[in-house]
């Protein structure tokens, strides 16, 4: 299925479901919960611990609805990509100072570059950072090499990760400190612009993605992670291209919370805290609903992580200092209040393990728009899983190449 058809796809099966996705199920409770089918909320409440990590991992246990069926299976066909599988391991030398998963991403962005740069000489990487995967592009492919970020103190780590390398040419890696933004920047956009050139984005930030895009017009080769979809425009940042405006979606500030949030392959322990937060948090909303109504939904804001292992009297004591509110209630009264409310708070969690299972789709949507975007300026494109979800969970690269450096 090519890029077009996909989106269509896509947009067409999520269409019918946008009171879904397209709203907080926290903020508009209970009238949230009424949106979902009938048969759902029965069968997500008859699922244990284990039941409910598995549902979380995208699974089906036990006997789910129909239409349930139906939706996530048609979702996991529409948002399955091909794997680029290579790996260029690095030394312990190359390795040091790269954590697990910056190790990893930049194995497999070297794995993934490699056959595709024949003719690249040069190179531009937005929020490059300390320049690890700069100097190991330099080392691999003999590329003139500019690094961008807008930390400075980060970039004079790196300078003196260069000045200490004995192997490195010095003089092919170079640190602009500068942030990329849209319109005319003299300094860095010719940069961007050459056949031989390659433009990276390793994770660039909500609308970073399209700036970098509309920069690197001129480009040989482009390779993009997006990130943080949360901090995208919605009305500006989506859709972008001709045929995603012919198909465009209600895309909302909460449906982009979603496409960020998409994680699957999490540990018994990360789903274990991911439910105790969530638990605490909607406990919370409900005591706020009933003691302050007029206030309608309140946002508490992320507390420390140590208060969630403790009482939920301690977490509202937390929360509620913050908020200057008093409820006039005693430790045991409120943690009282939260066993009583455990049950319709279990219930806003199974919601949100249903809604989740919409994540991956809006976030392919907002990537094939991109891809499309690339397409019309000429490009060819390919969208791959790169990065494991469970060291990176945003792992998906759009690469997009001239005919002539593909060839």
């Amino acid at each position: 299925m090519n890029l077009q058809d996909r989106l269509k796809a896509l947009t067409d099966l999520l269409r019918p479901w946008s009171e879904l996705w397209s709203r907080s199920i926290l903020q508009n409770w209970p009238e949230s919960g009424a949106a979902y089918p009938e048969a759902w909320l029965p069968y997500a409440e008859s699922l244990d611990d284990e039941g409910e990590r598995r549902l979380d991992a995208g699974e089906l246990p036990g006997e789910p609805p129909r239409s349930l069926y139906s939706l996530v299976l048609a979702l996991r066909e529409l948002t399955a990509l091909p794997w680029h599988e290579g790996v260029q391991r690095l030394t312990t030398a190359d390795a040091q100072g790269l954590n697990a998963k910056k190790a990893h991403e930049i194995e497999r962005v070297l794995a993934l570059l490699g056959p595709r740069t024949r003719t690249i000489r040069q190179a531009v990487d937005i929020g490059g950072g300390m320049g690890h995967l700069a100097r190991l592009c330099v080392r691999t492919f003999d590329w003139t090499f500019h690094s961008i970020d807008r930390d400075a103190a980060l970039q004079e780590k790196g300078r003196d990760w260069l000045r200490r390398a004995r192997s490195l040419p010095r003089e092919k890696l170079c640190f602009i400190h500068s942030s990329v933004e849209d319109g005319p920047q003299g300094e860095i956009d010719p940069l961007f612009s050459g056949q031989d050139r390659v433009s990276i984005g390793l994770h660039t930030c909500g609308s970073l993605a399209l700036t970098q895009i509309r920069k690197s017009q001129q480009a040989g080769l482009l390779l993009n992670f997006g990130c943080c979809y949360d901090q995208m425009d919605a009305a500006r940042d989506y859709p972008v291209s001709r045929l995603g405006k012919a198909h465009a979606l209600p895309i909302t500030r909460r449906a982009l919370f979603l496409a960020t949030r998409g994680r699957h392959h999490k540990t018994e322990a990360e789903f274990a805290l991911m439910k105790r937060v969530y638990q605490q948090r909607f406990a919370l909303d409900l005591l706020l609903r009933r003691k302050f109504p007029a206030l309608g939904f309140v946002r508490a804001g992320d507390a420390p992580k140590k208060l969630y292992a403790g009482s939920f009297a301690a977490y509202a004591r937390d929360r509620l200092e913050r908020l200057r509110l008093d409820v006039g209630m005693t430790d045991a009264e409120l943690d009282s209040f939260e066993s009583s409310a455990r049950l319709e708070a279990r219930r806003i969690f199974l919601y949100h393990l249903l809604r989740d299972r919409f994540a991956r789709a809006l976030e392919l949507v907002i990537l094939l728009d991109r891809a499309l975007l690339l397409e019309e300026m000429g490009f060819q494109v390919e969208l791959l899983q790169v990065f494991e979800p469970h060291l990176s969970p945003r792992n998906i690269a759009l690469i997009a190449s001239r005919a002539e450096i593909s060839s």
